[in-house]
């Protein structure tokens, strides 16, 4: 009899506990569908700020980027300056370094020739540096003109000439010359510097 008491107690006490674990499970369903449906209740109800924050999130995060774009933009034509400038004091330094040379005989006799051109006159008041008037006079002597001097600067490279009532003036110093190439000088590099970027 006890035998059989125990059996129904323990069939009893299956039943239970498979019923509250049924239970529990179903409750646990229950309670999940509910805090989903309530999750999304209150993302619907701030739907409205949450794209909001999205869309500032987007904004800032293009604003990053278009700022960081336009830093390296900068420092690219930084860098393309300081390129331009070091090939224009390179020009200089190697003309300076063959003044003596056949080569520099040359381009005065080339920048001699555009300042009469320029100011139409053969009559020139020519500005150099006291080092070259010796060659700026032999050179206009070969051409037939003649040439009065003021002294510039010892390091002055190529000349600068005026007519002698002064209404014309002609800015022929290797500065004067490459600083009117510089937008060509820069391009050049510009495009070297962009093949170069490519690869």
């Amino acid at each position: 009899m006890s035998e059989q008491l125990a059996k129904l107690i323990n069939s009893v006490m299956d039943k239970v506990k498979a019923d509250s674990e049924e239970w529990i499970s179903n409750l646990s369903l229950r309670y999940e569908a509910e805090l989903m449906s309530v999750i999304e209740d209150e993302i619907k109800k701030h739907s409205g700020e949450l794209e909001e924050a999205d869309r500032q999130s987007m904004l800032n995060r293009e604003y990053k980027l278009y700022d960081a774009s336009m830093n390296i933009k900068a420092e690219y034509l930084a860098l393309i300056d300081e390129l331009t400038h070091d090939v224009i004091n390179n020009v200089k330094e190697r003309i300076k370094a063959k003044r003596d040379s056949e080569a520099y005989s040359k381009l005065m006799m080339a920048l001699l020739n555009q300042a009469i051109e320029v100011t139409q006159s053969r009559e020139l008041v020519i500005t150099c540096s006291p080092r070259d008037k010796a060659l700026i006079s032999s050179l206009a002597a070969k051409i037939g003109i003649s040439v009065e001097f003021k002294s510039g600067d010892e390091d002055m490279l190529g000349l600068i000439a005026s007519t002698k009532d002064g209404l014309i003036t002609y800015e022929a110093t290797i500065d004067d010359v490459l600083n009117r190439m510089i937008d060509y000088i820069r391009s050049v590099i510009k495009g070297v510097a962009d093949e170069v970027v490519k690869q």
